[in-house]
C-alpha cells in the first residue's frame, strides 16, 4: 500500500510542476476573472454571460476566494484543487476495489494508471472543466465495471454516484458517457435493476437537485440567455465527416489493443466492456457537440487508453504490442494539447501602450482577450468573454435561409450582443479594444463594421483611434485621455 500510494504522489507532484507554465488557458483565464467579477458583485445571467451552465462557471470560485485570502495566485490553487480531485477519485476507486477484494497487483495497477490519465494524460486540457468532471466521472465507471464482474463496490459506490452527478451538472453530455455502461448491464442481466444501483440513484438525484437549484436561483439564464445559446450557439459545429474519424481511429484502436494485450478479455462480456461503453459514450458526447475542440474528445481518448491498459499483462504481451500501445498513448496526448487557432503575440504591444490597462475585445474567439487580461494584470471590463451567440446567429443567417421567425430571433440575438457591448464601452471606459478579423476563426469579417452599425456604439467607438495591426488583430487607443 505505501508503494501504491508513494508512486502516485510522485505522479501527482510531477503533474504540478508541469502545469504551472500550461495551466492558464483561455478557458480557465476566462472563468477565474468571472468569479472576481461576481465576488465583486455582477449577477450571471443578468450582466455577466457564460454559455455554459452555472456550474461550469462557480467550480472555480473556491480558487478566487482562496486566492483572495491568501494573495496566491489563483492557478496555482487551481492546479493543487484539481489534484487534490484526482487523489479523491483515485481513493474512492481503491476502496471499491477494496471491498471488492482485488488483489493488491491489480489495485496498484488501477491507481498508477488513472494517475497518469487524469494528471498528466491531459497536458494543456488540464484544469478545464471536461477535465474537472471526467476527473469526478471516472470512480462511477470504475465502480459500474466492478458491477459488470459481479463483485461489490460497497459504501464507496455512494460517492462515486456523487461525483457523477455533479459531472453531469458540469455538462450533461456526461450522461452518455455514465450511462452506455449502465445500459449494457441492463440489455447483459435483461433486468432494469443496474438503473437503480446506489450510485445510479444518487447521481439522478444530484442532477435533478442541481436543476431545480438553477431555475430557482438563476432565472434570468435559463429564461433568457439558455434559449439564445441554443439558438445560435449550440448549432455551430462542425460537419459530420469531419468528426467522425476521431472517435472511429481511438475506439478501433482501443479494440485491437485490447486483442493484442489482452486476449482472454476480447469479448463481449469481457472486463474491458464498460470502459469501451464509456469510451463509446464520450465519442457519443464529442460529435453530439460537434466543436471538435480537443478537450471534449477527453472522456473518449481516456477511456479508451484505460480499457486494454487495465487488462494487460506485462509478462506475457509481446513487446511490439506494448511498443505500439505507448506510441499510441504519446500521440493521444499530442492530440489533446493541440493548440487552438493562434493570435499573435500581443501582451508587450498592450503593455507598450498602457500599462495595467482595462480591456475589451470585439470577436467571437475568447482566446483574443483571455487569459491575456490577466498576463498583463489589467482589468476586464467586458460582460462575456467575447461576442460568441453574436457570431452564430451570423453565421446562420448567411449559411441558410432563415424563415421570418427564426430571423427575428437572430436578429434580436445580434441586438443584445450590440446592447451589452455598448454598456461594457460606456461603463468600462476600455483603454484598449482588440478587434478580430476573422469569424469563427475561418473565415474573413469586419467585426468594427458589425459594431458600428449601431449608432449608439459608432459613436462610443468613435474616440478610439487604430494605432496597430497585428496579424488578424487590430489594436485600438482610447484618444480622449481616460485613464
Amino acid at each position: 500500500m505505501n508503494q501504491r500510494w508513494t508512486v502516485v504522489a510522485a505522479i501527482l507532484l510531477t503533474a504540478f510542476f508541469i502545469q504551472i507554465p500550461l495551466v492558464l488557458n483561455p478557458d480557465l483565464g476566462w472563468l477565474l476573472t468571472a468569479n472576481e467579477k461576481i465576488l465583486d458583485g455582477r449577477k450571471l445571467g443578468v450582466d455577466l454571460f457564460e454559455s455554459n451552465p452555472p456550474l461550469s462557471v462557480y467550480m472555480y470560485m473556491p480558487a478566487v476566494v482562496v486566492s483572495r485570502l491568501t494573495g496566491i495566485a489563483p492557478k496555482f490553487i487551481v492546479i493543487a484543487m484539481v489534484l487534490a480531485e484526482i487523489a479523491a477519485a483515485l481513493l474512492i476507486i481503491d476502496r471499491a476495489a477494496a471491498f471488492a477484494r482485488l488483489e493488491a497487483g491489480e489495485r496498484n495497477r488501477s491507481a498508477w494508471l488513472f494517475a497518469f490519465l487524469l494528471a498528466i494524460l491531459p497536458g494543456t486540457v488540464f484544469g478545464q472543466r471536461e477535465h474537472i468532471a471526467v476527473i469526478a466521472l471516472t470512480p462511477f465507471v470504475a465502480v459500474t465495471a466492478l458491477r459488470w464482474r459481479n463483485l461489490s463496490p460497497g459504501p464507496a459506490a455512494m460517492l462515486a454516484g456523487l461525483g457523477a452527478g455533479l459531472a453531469m451538472g458540469i455538462k450533461p453530455f456526461f450522461a452518455l458517457v455514465a450511462g452506455l455502461p449502465m445500459i449494457l448491464r441492463v440489455v447483459r442481466q435483461r433486468s432494469l435493476r443496474p438503473l437503480f444501483t446506489s450510485e445510479a440513484c444518487i447521481a439522478a438525484a444530484i442532477v435533478i437537485s442541481y436543476g431545480v437549484l438553477v431555475v430557482a436561483l438563476f432565472p434570468a439564464y435559463v429564461s433568457s440567455y439558455a434559449p439564445m445559446v441554443a439558438e445560435a450557439y449550440l448549432p455551430i459545429r462542425k460537419d459530420i465527416g469531419s468528426l467522425l474519424p476521431l472517435p472511429i481511429v481511438v475506439i478501433t484502436a482501443s479494440l485491437a489493443f485490447v486483442r493484442l494485450l489482452a486476449p482472454r478479455d476480447f469479448k463481449i462480456g469481457g472486463d474491458a466492456t464498460p470502459w469501451l461503453a464509456a469510451s463509446i459514450g464520450g465519442a457519443a458526447s464529442f460529435v453530439i457537440q460537434g466543436k471538435a475542440w480537443p478537450y471534449t474528445a477527453l472522456a473518449l481518448c481516456l477511456f479508451a487508453i484505460a480499457a486494454p491498459a487495465l487488462q494487460i499483462s506485462i509478462r506475457t504481451s509481446r513487446m511490439p504490442a506494448l511498443i505500439g500501445g505507448l506510441a499510441a498513448v504519446v500521440l493521444i496526448g499530442l492530440y489533446l494539447s493541440s493548440p487552438d487557432p493562434r493570435f499573435p503575440p500581443l501582451q508587450e504591444r498592450v503593455e507598450a501602450l498602457v500599462k495595467h490597462p482595462r480591456l475589451l475585445t470585439i470577436t467571437d474567439h475568447i482566446g483574443l482577450g483571455h487569459p491575456l487580461v490577466r498576463q498583463i494584470e489589467g482589468i476586464w471590463v467586458g460582460s462575456s468573454c467575447a461576442q460568441l451567440l453574436a457570431a452564430g446567429a451570423i453565421l446562420r443567417q448567411s449559411s441558410s435561409q432563415p424563415g421570418p421567425a427564426e430571423q427575428t430571433k437572430l436578429d434580436g440575438i445580434i441586438t443584445f450582443e450590440r446592447q451589452h457591448l455598448l454598456a461594457d464601452v460606456r461603463n468600462g471606459r476600455p483603454n484598449i479594444i482588440l478587434v478580430d478579423t476573422l469569424l469563427l476563426s475561418s473565415f474573413p469579417f469586419d467585426w468594427l463594421g458589425w459594431a458600428n452599425a449601431d449608432p449608439e456604439l459608432r459613436a462610443e467607438l468613435s474616440r478610439y483611434r487604430e494605432v496597430e495591426d497585428v496579424g488578424r488583430v487590430r489594436i485600438f487607443l482610447d484618444q480622449s485621455g481616460a485613464r
